[in-house]
């Protein structure tokens, strides 16, 4: 295991034990439209399918995904997080669904293991040749992937992340333009919808009753931004990636 690897788990394990970013939960409330959205792709694509979560956390979405999977392996770097979600599992009789602590970079599976990969949060943390190279060999051919991952354009958002050091690992990478067209040279089809530029400021009505119809409002404004002015996209705070696999892996 790399230095950075040992760093990762090291961060990991201790912000799901200690609950380090729980401060950070209250502007996380405006992804409830977009990962709607995500949601279900996951279910059309991930219907009946075997599926991997691609850096699970405590139980991500696996236990969604399980719902309607026929198998969903989940893995993470965090062996405490792991140890947490195979309880929750045991707990719940989910029978369909396994947590693995695993490096997500040297993946432990066969090539054109997966029908569906999904990950939440995860390659900006990860070597981006070493973990492409690894979904592209174990996602099997005319299948899909899904990323949700942070950008790293925004000025205010950049701010905020460096005064904010103790939520971050300092290995992780948000995102940047440079790092879509990487993607786009791995895989045959990449699609990117970005979210999430106005909508923070739905942030200090999120306790109101209103507060649903005023990130609705502001969801809009972004929908005309990023399409009226596509230079905007990079300024979003989080992009949707949807990868498609169409040939067989070498």
């Amino acid at each position: 295991m790399t230095e950075r690897i040992e760093r990762e788990k090291e961060y990991h394990n201790i912000a799901f034990s200690e609950g380090i970013r729980k401060s950070a939960d209250k502007y996380y409330t405006i992804h409830k439209i977009s990962f709607e959205e995500l949601s279900k792709k996951l279910k059309i694509y991930g219907e009946g399918k075997n599926v991997l979560e691609y850096g699970c956390g405590p139980g991500s979405h696996s236990f969604i995904l399980a719902k309607y999977a026929n198998k969903v392996i989940s893995i993470d770097i965090s062996d405490y997080a792991i140890n947490n979600a195979n309880l929750m599992a045991k707990e719940k009789n989910i029978t369909n669904l396994k947590f693995i602590e695993m490096n997500a970079e040297q993946l432990g599976f066969e090539a054109d293991s997966f029908d569906l990969i999904y990950g939440n949060a995860i390659i900006h943390h990860l070597d981006l040749e070493k973990s492409l190279s690894e979904i592209k060999r174990v996602l099997k051919p005319q299948s899909k992937a899904f990323f949700y991952e942070p950008m790293g354009h925004n000025f205010f958002i950049n701010l905020y992340r460096r005064l904010t050091p103790r939520m971050r690992t300092i290995d992780e990478h948000p995102l940047l333009s440079k790092d879509i067209k990487f993607i786009q040279k791995y895989f045959d089809t990449v699609g990117v919808n970005y979210y999430h530029l106005t909508t923070l400021l739905a942030v200090p009505f999120r306790n109101m009753k209103a507060y649903e119809n005023i990130l609705r409002f502001f969801t809009a404004i972004d929908s005309f931004l990023f399409k009226a002015f596509p230079f905007s996209r990079k300024y979003a705070w989080y992009c949707v990636i949807e990868i498609t696999k169409k040939k067989q892996s070498l």
